[in-house]
């Protein structure tokens, strides 16, 4: 169906395309299409490799679609309806590994620097204003699974507001949803497996086992009401 398709749909189910007050609502998502569709027309492909096997575009449809009933279940359980923050929410799920290479990072951040950097241009074409830009820049930026237990600690005791801090952890918790699933978590490692392998990098091996499931599961972390709520069910089946 194409990944412009899976944005549209999401910012349908979120209500929030075509609301003429929110200026920057309407910007962030115009981007977010606009993204997908380069996206599409490059087929996915990394800045030094083709599609990724793992960070590609299923990867980046898996991450929209959590990201959305995040959305949904954080307003359902009290947080208002901001349309500008779901919208940015969707750009940053579309962009967090825009161009990923395919290896692992060699400093902190080193890879969503790139694509932040790969985005900045069409924020500024687009003209978001300077404080939208560096709220996608901080939560892209702040993803690198190396910050997660940071990232959760910021927001330890807090309730939930639409601000970079949660923005980050609920991104970090779509990141890997879909890997935490029964259902599709094992052929998502495998697909990890492969683009290590394809770096040699050693967790290769290990990664799509049993064990290495297992140590991946018992790591995860869920800080929001809505990452709680979508997890439970997932790591029961496990």
């Amino acid at each position: 169906m194409g990944l412009a398709k899976v944005v549209q749909d999401c910012a349908a189910f979120l209500q929030i395309a075509g609301k003429p007050h929110d200026a920057q609502a309407s910007l962030l998502l115009d981007l977010a299409l606009q993204l997908a569709h380069q996206i599409e027309a490059e087929n996915g492909r990394g800045t030094e490799t083709p599609e990724p096997h793992y960070h590609n575009r299923l990867h980046f449809a898996d991450s929209l679609t959590t990201i959305t009933l995040q959305c949904c279940l954080e307003v359902q359980h009290g947080a208002d309806a901001d349309s500008a923050w779901q919208a940015a929410l969707l750009l940053i799920a579309v962009s967090h590994d825009f161009r990923h290479p395919g290896r692992v990072n060699r400093h902190t951040s080193d890879i969503e620097s790139a694509s932040v950097n790969a985005l900045l241009p069409l924020m500024t074409a687009m003209h978001l204003s300077e404080v939208w830009i560096e709220r996608v820049r901080t939560v892209i930026l702040r993803s690198d699974f190396g910050l997660v237990r940071e990232n959760h600690a910021r927001v330890s005791g807090l309730p939930f507001q639409w601000n970079t801090d949660w923005a980050t952890v609920l991104l970090n918790e779509a990141d890997i949803m879909a890997s935490a699933s029964a259902d599709f978590g094992p052929a998502l490692s495998q697909a990890l497996s492969k683009e290590w392998e394809a770096i040699e990098f050693a967790p290769y091996a290990t990664v799509a086992t049993e064990l290495g499931r297992r140590q991946f599961l018992s790591n995860l972390q869920f800080s929001s009401y809505s990452g709680r709520t979508l997890s439970a069910g997932i790591l029961t089946a496990n």
